[in-house]
């Protein structure tokens, strides 16, 4: 980056703060240059990306009778001199002379009301750059305060509750699947079986660092946007709501999958922003700006999750859910005073997503967390129904006793676990795993009482005792 940039002072006499936003509005408009920010203390632009222009940032701040305005690259690049950003000034100082010339009384004032109306000249002076981000401000990312709450207490609850599982022993890079679900990940299995409070508590609980790092990025970009328009609480809540909607989501679509991350949840916070991009409640040049980068983001995530281990059913879940909410809390933004409309733009779609959940859930299979209590039963008893095939130095006499008093009755209780999975109400993928682990027991049953006619001395069984041990394998292979 150069270490002098050119600077310009203008003069602006006669004319008031908001005015002079308007023309600088104008003039942005004129240059086809994107406006990113807006404040009655400043504006700050960034060029159009050509052959001439690496997508400079053009900051002015706005004085009594008078602005500054400075152009610098976004990022280090070779082009380093300074010509580019004189020019870039330039043009700026001559399509601010031109506006204020060519602009009418009339024009002014509908653009100051637009202005106005948007929420741009009641923000506090001292907060002209709160939505910069710059690197010697990283430690106020965790530190929660009056005009920047939720975005930090959100990003230190789930890196405080990866330190946790990380000094408990949980990889830092790949925790195992029992290790998430102990820390409150999102499965059907365990989560219908009434473990409903796994529907939040997953949205704090992440996949290895990266996972975490990626999700903590995305969530401070949209936090620094969205936190200063709608409050502390309403993002907090919004959050919970739509991490919520997430989850739901990801239960109705996956069969056994175990979710986990707060990508749902900021997908959501992601879809009302997007939601009151579309409205006038942002004005339009900063709209315009926002809504192209932040839809291109959505959009290149939601293609992204296509690949293989992501839960992109939570990522679309969170996103409609932050999409219906935004709309619904418009008219509340519009009118902050009317105290029916704040209650109702949280209240009544936070009843309709419950309701719709409960709808959608109910025709989702509910015993396939039990089937898993069941299988483990299951495996333990058929442990102890193989012990008789690694008897390799025991008589034949020792084999029958052990056969038919510990592996024949032990067959027989798993069995009974086989009679008890045949009631439950499992996923398409459980019911095909039932029908096989149906089928293998049979097989191990009949397989033993040929082994034990043998061992009673009956001949002519090898045969059909080589058979049965090869359906058996067959099975195993196909399950």
């Amino acid at each position: 980056m150069a270490t002098q940039r050119p600077l310009v002072q203008h003069s602006t006499e006669g004319l008031t703060k908001a005015e002079v936003l308007v023309l600088l509005v104008q003039a942005f408009g004129e240059l086809r240059w994107g406006v990113e920010h807006l404040h009655p203390m400043r504006a700050v632009a960034l060029t159009r990306w050509s052959a001439w222009s690496w997508g400079e940032r053009v900051e002015v701040d706005i004085h009594e009778g008078s602005f500054t305005a400075v152009s610098k690259y976004q990022r280090w690049t070779i082009l380093t001199g300074r010509k580019l950003h004189q020019r870039n000034l330039e043009k700026l100082v001559e399509a601010f002379a031109k506006a204020r010339v060519s602009t009418t009384p009339e024009v002014m004032a509908a653009e100051l009301k637009e202005l106005e109306e948007s929420g741009i000249m009641q923000l506090q002076p001292d907060s002209a750059r709160a939505n910069e981000f710059k690197w010697t401000d990283i430690g106020s990312v965790f530190i929660p305060r009056r005009d920047f709450f939720a975005t930090p207490l959100l990003i230190d609850a789930s890196i405080l509750v990866f330190i946790a599982m990380v000094v408990t022993g949980v990889h830092f890079m790949e925790p195992s699947t029992e290790d998430l679900l102990a820390w409150g990940a999102n499965w059907r299995g365990v989560t219908l079986a009434g473990e409903w409070w796994r529907l939040l508590t997953s949205c704090f609980v992440h996949i290895g660092v990266l996972h975490l790092l990626l999700n903590m990025y995305a969530l401070l970009m949209i936090g620094v946007h969205l936190e200063p328009l709608l409050g502390r609480w309403r993002v907090l809540a919004l959050y919970g709501l739509t991490g919520v909607s997430a989850s739901m989501t990801s239960l109705w679509w996956h069969e056994s999958t175990v979710s986990a991350g707060a990508s749902g949840a900021i997908f959501g916070l992601y879809g009302v922003f997007l939601a009151l991009l579309t409205t006038n409640l942002i004005h339009k040049d900063v709209r315009q700006q926002l809504l192209t980068s932040i839809g291109i983001f959505v959009l290149y995530n939601l293609m992204y999750g296509m690949k293989g281990g992501i839960d992109n059913a939570a990522h679309i879940g969170g996103l409609v859910s932050g999409i219906l909410f935004g709309f619904a809390l418009y008219p509340a933004l519009r009118k902050p005073d009317d105290k029916a409309l704040a209650m109702g733009g949280l209240l009544l779609p936070s009843v309709a997503l419950v309701a719709l959940g409960a709808f959608f859930l109910r025709s989702v299979p509910g015993d396939d967390g039990a089937y898993e209590e069941a299988m483990e039963r299951y495996m333990a008893w058929e442990e102890q129904g193989l012990e008789v095939f690694r008897l390799e130095e025991a008589t034949g006499t020792q084999q029958l006793i052990v056969l038919e008093t510990r592996s024949m009755p032990a067959w027989d209780s798993a069995w009974t676990v086989v009679e008890h999975m045949r009631t439950m109400d499992l996923s398409p993928r459980l019911q095909d795993h039932r029908y096989g682990v149906e089928h293998y027991t049979r097989y191990r049953r009949e397989n033993l009482d040929l082994v034990r006619r043998a061992l009673q001395g009956e001949e002519g069984l090898d045969a059909a005792i080589e058979q049965s041990f090869a359906r058996i394998d067959s099975m195993l292979k196909s399950m």
